[in-house]
């Protein structure tokens, strides 16, 4: 009896989103304003998925080495495609990662920015009390004046702590940014490569389709197939 073949690669294009772009590489520690956006890799374009086999092919019958060739090319096509939907997972799972680093790199960069234009204000007032004080200092009584002078001190001397805590917040922050532009850098190569090992599974796949998926076959030959590859 012949029908025809059956063997069928039934793998689901795979495809993640990488929205790369998205995962900006700042210097969120030296900058008062975001860097523009990385460049997002182009999605390649998924090859359509293999048409279930019908009984009835077309052509010459597939010899048995034919028909064994076409049979190993798809069980090699099901084990590439059960790595690359593990894969997949692993990219998106580092994909969301970054997106949450990125969200909390916006987040602290907000609350700097908050915080230094609080600083500036305390800042200029204290700048201003100063200079009142060095205005005014020939009309005040000693007594006065040296009053003045120590809430000047003091008020400087209070405000010395958030400046420091805040430098060295923006100083601390320069590494977290490098590791996540480093991670955003080793992320889109795995991206593309990821995307590479899919085009190429697109690939052998219309290749089976163009030289397996509507062949006639003895199953005979079939079943002698699947008995050689049950033994190894």
């Amino acid at each position: 009896p012949t029908r025809r073949n059956d063997l069928r690669d039934d793998m689901n294009t795979l495809r993640t989103s990488l929205a790369v772009a998205a995962l900006l590489a700042c210097g969120l520690a030296v900058a008062q304003t975001n860097a523009p956006a990385k460049p997002a890799a182009k999605p390649a374009a998924a090859a359509p998925a293999a048409a279930p086999a019908t009984k009835g092919g077309k052509g010459k019958l597939m010899t048995r080495d034919e028909l064994r060739a076409c049979m190993t090319s798809n069980q090699q096509n099901e084990a590439t495609a059960a790595e690359l939907d593990k894969k997949k997972a692993e990219v998106l799972k580092e994909r969301d990662e970054l997106r949450a680093a990125k969200a909390e790199s916006d987040k602290f960069e907000s609350d700097m920015q908050a915080q230094s234009a609080a600083l500036k204000g305390e800042i200029d007032a204290v700048k201003a009390f100063g200079a009142e004080i060095e205005a005014g200092a020939a009309k005040m009584e000693k007594g006065e004046l040296k009053a003045k002078q120590e809430e000047y001190q003091a008020r400087a001397n209070a405000l010395q702590p958030k400046i420091d805590a805040f430098n060295k917040a923006r100083n601390d922050r320069v590494e977290v940014n490098k590791a996540f532009n480093t991670r955003v850098e080793a992320h889109q190569k795995v991206a593309d490569d990821f995307n590479e090992a899919v085009e190429e599974l697109n690939d052998k796949r219309n290749e089976w389709k163009f030289k397996c998926g509507n062949r006639s076959y003895d199953e005979a030959d079939e079943i002698a197939i699947k008995k050689e590859m049950n033994k190894k």
